[in-house]
């Protein structure tokens, strides 16, 4: 194999091919015309593009302007990297330029393309959703080489390699496997993004293969909207409206125009909708009231909410027609409907029930009267005693004086611990062979738990890896503190914590706990227990006993249990994933 310098020509398409340079020659012409010594095809690449001087060192690359003089001229080293249109051309040693070649290969960077490029996208992904690629790397040398597979741009979350070291004898060939997952949210924006893979050698120092490809990284809008809080309005003696609250989230990565209206299953009552000022340091939210035909609609909304941003809403129901005196209250179910001005989402719909009560209820006039009868009664045959009365008004007045009960955390123990949430025994790590899907679904089924919420939950705390490990010491694929751990771990009968199945157990047997604890002080949606199991039940219960209601909580703490909330129906393909990605 001579030692004369080659250039190294690679293709849009990943092809590597030779040209050898010929000491009696001293120039390489470059272009699409036939006529030039490498020819190149492409729009990029014009007939006679440039040309490569070897007869002095070091070498120089000159590009030719269209009236036959050069637009630029400068120096052409070993192993530097020339870009002509799509095409890259390498000089590298004669001794080592049959190293490797690969077939085609996959990477990424970390942002889009300018608007206006005009790449074309290879791959196409919905951020969430994982794109795979298969490479065969071949060693077209005449010795054992190792070959370094790498990718970049991007954090390394979004990447996943088969293999990425390939010891490969002459002529001998492997496959690898390339995954990329752009994370779901507001953070991954659309675009074309361009990708980069390379490929090096420790046994060919400064020989380097790589290449530019493109990703589309599809929109995907994400809305998503509350629970009324309450969901039950009761309207009050001299208040014919009733009041409640709801939260329109963007998960998504464009921002989304919604058109938000209000209705009353009967047609009986004005549903209006407001928005609120924004919390302190969220940005506000745009918005205006929407009009046609000359009509201004003074009870909907239309919002612009840009990605990672919410709109908290207040809905007021008012009785069309209002009743002075009546027996009974009428129940109204009304509902609020955001949909997608471009239709790029289904709508999203959020339902409650309004109790209109009359001003005097005919039960309390007959009080009334009765009440002035005793006392027309008293007065006149003075039988009635008054101490009874006065001795039931300091009671009464006793006990308003009496301060709430504080909410306050309790430590579980082995005697207090309900008997569903101790360990069955029996089993440490899960059976041999165990699927994470057969793990989550048997420890969901052992705390009466919604499997599928646990997987989220878990991949919102670690990305279901069971390595993962926190700032703070937090353990495995539930990010359990060493403090929850030394408390827990006893209770459940595990010892490992970077066990799957006993982190997960521990996990499980925890926030089943918070949960139980909440409910049983009235707060029944797992939202808090949830909320609770990151920002921690102490602080979360200080809060509720400070008059703090959902929206006091951080906006992390909050977006943090929205992710776990969205997730859910994603488990399946989480834990499919999972189980590629750290095989037990």
């Amino acid at each position: 194999m001579t030692n004369q310098p080659q250039i190294e020509i690679v293709s849009p398409a990943g092809q590597v091919r030779f040209y050898p340079l010929d000491p009696s020659l001293g120039v390489v012409n470059i272009g699409q015309h036939p006529d030039n010594d490498i020819v190149l095809d492409g729009r990029d690449v014009r007939p006679f593009h440039g040309l490569i001087d070897y007869r002095r060192h070091p070498f120089r690359y000159a590009a030719l302007a269209e009236d036959g003089g050069f637009d630029e001229e400068r120096p052409f080293s070993l192993w530097e990297r020339l870009r002509v249109g799509e095409y890259e051309l390498v000089l590298v040693d004669g001794e080592r330029t049959q190293a490797a070649s690969v077939e085609r290969a996959d990477s990424l960077t970390a942002a889009p393309l300018p608007t206006g490029s005009e790449a074309a996208p290879r791959w196409r992904a919905v951020p969430g959703q994982t794109v795979r690629h298969n490479l065969t790397i071949q060693n077209s040398g005449d010795s054992p080489a190792t070959f370094l597979i790498s990718a970049g741009g991007v954090p390394e979350e979004w990447l996943w390699f088969s293999q990425q070291v390939l010891a490969l004898q002459p002529g001998g060939q492997a496959a690898v496997q390339l995954a990329v997952t752009p994370p779901a949210g507001p953070d991954t924006l659309p675009g074309v993004y361009p990708l980069t893979w390379q490929m090096e050698s420790p046994d060919y120092p400064g020989w380097v293969q790589s290449e530019a490809l493109y990703l589309q990284i599809e929109a995907a809008p994400a809305v998503q909207m509350s629970k009324p809080e309450p969901a039950n309005v009761t309207s009050r003696a001299f208040r014919r409206a009733g009041q409640t609250y709801l939260t329109i989230a963007n998960w998504g990565n464009v921002p989304a125009q919604l058109y938000v209206n209000g209705q009353e299953r009967r047609g009986d009552c004005i549903v209006q909708i407001d928005p609120l000022p924004p919390l302190p340091g969220a940005e506000a939210t745009e918005w205006e009231r929407p009009a046609a035909n000359g009509i201004l609609y003074t009870t909907d909304l239309l919002l612009l909410l840009p990605p990672g941003e919410m709109a908290h809403l207040r809905v007021t129901i008012t009785p069309k027609t209002g009743r002075r005196f009546g027996i009974g209250a009428i129940h109204h179910r009304f509902s609020v409907t955001a949909q997608s001005v471009d239709d790029s989402f289904a709508p999203q719909s959020s339902s409650g029930t309004f109790e209109s009560r009359p001003a005097i209820r005919m039960g309390f006039l007959f009080l009334l009267a009765l009440l002035l009868a005793l006392a027309a009664l008293y007065t006149l045959r003075g039988t009635i005693s008054a101490s009874f009365g006065r001795a039931r008004i300091q009671s009464v007045v006793a006990q308003s004086q009496e301060p709430p009960p504080r909410l306050a955390w309790m430590a579980p123990t082995s005697a207090t611990l309900p008997r569903p949430l101790l360990s069955t025994g029996g089993r440490k790590g899960g059976e041999p062979g165990e699927t994470y899907a057969e793990m989550f679904q048997e420890i969901g089924a052992l705390y009466g738990m919604d499997w599928r919420q646990l997987v989220s939950h878990a991949n919102r705390e670690s990305r279901l890896n069971p390595n993962a490990q926190g700032g703070a010491g937090e353990y495995g694929l539930m990010q359990i503190l060493p403090s929850t751990w030394d408390e827990w771990a006893p209770l459940v009968q595990v010892s490992d914590p970077w066990d799957p199945y006993s982190n997960v157990l521990v996990g499980a047997a925890y926030y089943s706990y918070i949960h139980s604890y909440f409910r049983d002080l009235g707060y029944t949606d797992p939202q808090w227990a949830l909320a609770a199991y990151n920002w921690g039940p102490e602080r979360t219960l200080g809060l509720l006993d400070s008059g703090g209601d959902w929206y006091s909580l951080p906006l992390t703490q909050r977006m943090y249990v929205a992710d776990i909330l969205i997730g859910v129906e994603n488990a399946p393909s989480l834990v499919a994933e999972a189980e590629i990605r750290y095989p037990r």
